[in-house]
């Protein structure tokens, strides 16, 4: 008897406990009669729009999403896994970032394709092919790219490169912070730069370890591109760069070799976190299990980063207090959401782009052909 009053207490427990991460307060929005799962999404500095990429290319949506409207659509891209989206500080512009099912090469980051487009009409203001990162400038003026060791400005009236810089050991991603005037890039390790960690200069080994399977982030001033600072931390495969909205944080999306994996079965991805200003590494960071590159964000008010990550065989979101670092909600993407209605329901992609709405008390992510509205203060 007491054995079996033990298993039905842990029974409730466990239910309990899966409760806290399914009751969710959602819906689900069709995109038109949109047949093709999405793929990328992201918000207007206006809050009102919605881009939506999809796979194959095409279409490619604005989205009224507050009346579930379709405002315009274009095909582009043309890409069989789809897109991500990102929008220029304006909203002039829309960044496609070319996305594959095998999302990126184990071990390094591999050269995709870019496209900018003019929100307006859709149209193509410039592709770039085989780079590793391209970004906007908030002042919408310039398309900042980076291929190998060279990093560019490209006029984005006159689509031709302005001028350009040499960064030695130059890996995977650039990011440029709100105010414009600050770049910063991922790199891979120098021998000068075994100077700056005491653990590198007394072991030889270490020293080899780290320069193969490390990276650094350099900030630089965008207009006379020297070097601000060196982030004194190092870094797995740095595989996104991000500034908050403030411009407070950068954040960065860091993988390691599967060398230095610290299990064989999940493949982990971190989000390390750098005050912005000094350089300095807090010692504060979130961890997914997402097969591929995860999609995260921070919230417009700077309490909650967003975090896409995998449990087994389902997609979830995880919603984190940006402060202390600890879970708020999770949202899994389990069977229930992808059963077939009446007009015909697509399966789930095996990634998940979010955005967070203008309140920050609700979240809009992919899931098939569909989008799902997911209210966080409503959620248990």
């Amino acid at each position: 008897m007491k054995k079996l009053t033990l298993a039905l207490l842990f029974s409730y427990f466990l239910m309990q406990a899966t409760a806290q991460g399914t009751n969710y307060d959602y819906e689900r929005i069709r995109i038109g009669d949109a047949k093709h799962i999405v793929s990328g999404l992201a918000l207007s500095p206006d809050n009102t729009t919605l881009a939506i990429s999809s796979i194959q290319g095409y279409p490619f949506y604005l989205f009224d999403w507050k009346n579930k409207d379709i405002l315009k659509q274009y095909d582009v891209g043309n890409w069989y896994a789809g897109s991500s989206v990102t929008y220029s500080a304006g909203g002039k512009y829309v960044l496609l970032n070319q996305l594959y099912y095998i999302d990126f090469a184990l071990n390094k980051d591999r050269e995709v394709n870019f496209e900018i487009l003019q929100t307006a009409n859709g149209e193509r203001v410039k592709r770039f092919e085989e780079y590793h990162s391209v970004a906007i400038t908030p002042d919408e003026k310039y398309a900042l790219t980076l291929t190998g060791d060279e990093f560019g400005f490209w006029n984005l009236v006159t689509k031709k490169k302005e001028k350009s810089f040499k960064i030695v050991g130059a890996a995977n991603s650039i990011a440029i912070n709100p105010d414009g005037k600050r770049i910063a890039i991922s790199r891979r390790l120098t021998e000068e730069d075994a100077q700056r960690f005491p653990a590198m200069q007394r072991d030889k080994k270490t020293l080899k370890l780290y320069m193969k399977y490390k990276q650094l982030i350099t900030v630089y001033d965008a207009e006379t591109f020297k070097e601000i600072y060196t982030v004194n931390e190092l870094y797995d495969i740095i595989y996104k760069l991000k500034f908050s909205k403030d411009g407070e944080w950068l954040l960065c999306l860091n993988i390691p070799h599967t060398k230095l994996q610290n299990t064989d079965t999940d493949r982990q991805s971190y989000i390390n976190v750098v005050d912005a200003e000094t350089g300095e590494a807090r010692r504060r960071g979130f961890v997914s299990k997402s097969y591929y590159e995860p999609d995260f964000k921070v919230s417009h008010n700077g309490k909650y980063l967003g975090l896409v990550s995998q449990n087994n065989r389902f997609m979830e979101l995880h919603i984190y207090d940006f402060e202390t670092g600890k879970m708020r909600w999770r949202f899994q993407q389990s069977y229930r959401l992808f059963e077939k209605d009446e007009e015909g329901f697509l399966s789930s992609d095996t990634r998940i782009s979010f955005v967070f709405l203008s309140d920050d008390e609700s979240v809009m992510m992919t899931g098939g052909n569909y989008l799902i509205l997911w209210n966080l203060t409503k959620s248990q």
